[in-house]
């Protein structure tokens, strides 16, 4: 019969016997994990023992209830892992087994934590949702091992998060630049502060938001009012420029109709002198055709 898997009680100046994490990210919801990791179920110290075997390992991590069949050189990659993995070979002869201790988080933590490790990112690029990566950010940050921790913080960044969700992670894996600008989205954020995000902010927090909300609202006033003012002059600029324009257009109208009259009066006189020209040679041969009917009838 095989030897089950020992579980090793490292001592205390290795690591704490059980760790735990801080903080939550209750939005950030683990979604049900795909073959080989299982049903998705929360995982906690209670559970039934589970047995997750990722191919070929060489070492059992136990998670609680759960334990994962893994490889050691992947976990020697967390500091903390890997003087677990050094205290267990230093104090144990039987199998190769360590065992932490995690909250209710824990095992879905590290189901999405190797998810990452197992895939190639050689041969890659592979895509992440945000709650695996932030499960792998969760155990870099507690197993120290700095290249994950910035691989998640960096593919993080360009996650579809909210503020309050990024307020949540800055404080859990202190991430002060992300608080900052989070906190600076709250403030300028037009939609009212609900009671869930205020609770998450703290009321200290809570207290130093409103005045900056406040104080952006009347800096956005201001600012509004400028801009209506500057919106107004502009407007009585363009409505003075229409005026004068519809003026000049009315004295251009004005003077173009005054030359037309003058033309027309112009044209009539030309046509009245040409008529009385006329009339006056009809008249002038009128007279000399009766001044030779004269003569002729005075020579009978």
């Amino acid at each position: 019969m095989s030897t089950p898997p020992v579980s090793v009680a490292v001592t205390p100046s290795i690591i704490s016997e059980i760790e735990r994490t801080q903080g939550k990210v209750e939005d950030l919801k683990m979604p049900d994990p795909v073959a080989p990791f299982g049903s998705g179920e929360v995982n906690s110290m209670s559970d039934a023992p589970t047995v997750i075997d990722l191919g070929d390992g060489d070492i059992e991590l136990k998670v609680n209830n759960t334990t994962f069949k893994s490889h050691k050189h992947l976990l020697n990659d967390f500091a903390r892992l890997r003087e677990m993995i050094k205290g267990m070979e230093r104090y144990s002869s039987g199998g190769s087994c360590i065992t932490i201790y995690r909250d209710e988080r824990g095992v879905d933590d590290f189901k999405n934590m190797f998810k990452i490790l197992y895939a190639s990112l050689i041969k890659g690029p592979f895509e992440f949702d945000a709650p695996t990566l932030v499960s792998s950010l969760r155990l870099a940050t507690s197993y120290e091992y700095p290249e994950l921790r910035k691989f998640s913080v960096d593919r993080l960044e360009s996650a579809n998060l909210s503020a309050i969700q990024r307020i949540e992670l800055a404080r859990e894996f202190d991430l002060s630049g992300w608080d900052e600008r989070a906190f600076q989205e709250l403030v300028e954020r037009s939609e009212p502060i609900t009671k869930d995000e205020a609770k998450v902010i703290g009321f200290e927090r809570f207290e130093e938001l409103a005045r900056a909300r406040e104080n952006e609202k009347i800096k956005k006033g201001m600012e509004d009012e400028r801009v209506r003012r500057g919106e107004e002059e502009k407007k009585k600029e363009e409505e003075t420029k229409k005026k004068e324009e519809e003026k000049k257009q009315e004295e251009e109208a004005a003077q173009r109709q005054r030359e037309e009259e003058e033309k027309r009066k112009k044209e009539e006189e030309e046509k009245r002198q040409r008529e009385e020209a006329e009339r006056v040679a009809r008249e002038e041969e009128e007279r000399k055709k009766q001044e030779e009917a004269k003569k002729a009838e005075e020579k009978k």
